[in-house]
């Protein structure tokens, strides 16, 4: 696939143009709107497909997909002020720190050689850039909340209810029918690295049960505790437009490396993977950044 060009041609066209409108070029919003729409579902629609042959399905349980549902839902119901500021709030927060910032610690790389490939980097690195349109573009903020406020209202109104219903489903995933229980979750891939189908769910059920619901539980507090660190990233670019855009960059230097690891491995298979070591390596040096551009703006 390394000599096919077209693929890289597509993929990468729509990505960077889209960022363009998004961040550079000044598109009306109901533009932005469609196209962003468009291109995010032809994604979805895609990976519904693709997830359905792999018996993936419950990967859309996942935050990403939900923080993605809720900013659509969103840029086409919320036009008329129909929602409140602490929802639109809570969609960026949500957006910005937790989906966003989790490109350092899964590695998330920016590769275009298969729309698999694209739309994982596509799923996590756009809803930022709707936001940022939308918060310095679009919507009139009188004043704004501290880091503080602005994190509660992310973790309250978006986070908790999802974490609460999710934490539920792994609790009582094992109990379900088999075609439920055997599909695999993103916090399997984490409990049981690389258990085959019927290992997962021996794992999860009699004997197995209460290590398993321990592991889930310590999955779940640990995807607090990192979305809560993005939270507050989120909180300070909302505070200041020179704190987005710098976020934003972190974020796309982060996928940039992760995509040059992921093709350097392509071409020499004696290169191994990075390791999660390195995805909070960088996490630690997008911290450092931000943070004394905040406080300089601050």
């Amino acid at each position: 696939w390394l000599s096919s060009r077209r693929p890289f041609m597509i993929y990468g066209i729509s990505a960077f143009t889209f960022l363009g409108l998004a961040c550079f070029l000044h598109p009306s919003f109901r533009a932005l709107r469609l196209s962003y729409t468009i291109v995010a579902t032809m994604g979805v629609l895609y990976r519904v497909q693709y997830y359905a042959k792999k018996r993936w399905l419950l990967y859309f349980i996942d935050l990403c997909y939900i923080s993605k549902f809720s900013l659509l839902w969103s840029l086409w119901s919320c036009e008329a002020g129909s929602c409140s500021k602490e929802w639109l709030m809570a969609v960026y927060i949500v957006a910005q720190g937790a989906v966003g910032g989790a490109v350092f610690p899964l590695q998330t790389p920016l590769v275009l050689h298969h729309p698999e490939a694209f739309e994982t980097f596509f799923l996590h690195a756009s809803p930022m850039w709707i936001c940022y349109a939308v918060r310095y573009r679009f919507n009139e903020i009188e004043a704004v909340p501290p880091v503080g406020e602005l994190v509660w209202i992310g973790f309250c109104r978006l986070y908790l209810p999802w974490v609460v219903i999710y934490l539920g489903f792994l609790l009582l995933m094992p109990f379900f029918p088999d075609f439920i229980a055997r599909c695999p979750t993103l916090a399997d891939g984490f409990i049981f690295p690389d258990a085959t189908e019927d290992e997962r769910l021996k794992g999860k059920r009699g004997e197995g049960y209460p290590t398993y619901a321990l592991k889930a539980l310590g999955s779940v507090f640990l995807h607090l505790f990192l979305s809560l660190s993005g939270f507050t990233a989120a909180a300070m670019a909302y505070q200041y437009h020179t704190v987005q855009v710098t976020w934003i960059c972190c974020v796309l230097a982060s996928c940039a490396a992760a995509g040059c690891d992921f093709y350097k491995r392509s071409a020499d298979p004696k290169c191994g993977p990075p390791g999660l070591y390195w995805g909070f390596v960088r996490m630690a040096a997008a911290c450092a950044v931000i943070g004394p551009v905040y406080l300089a703006c601050a």
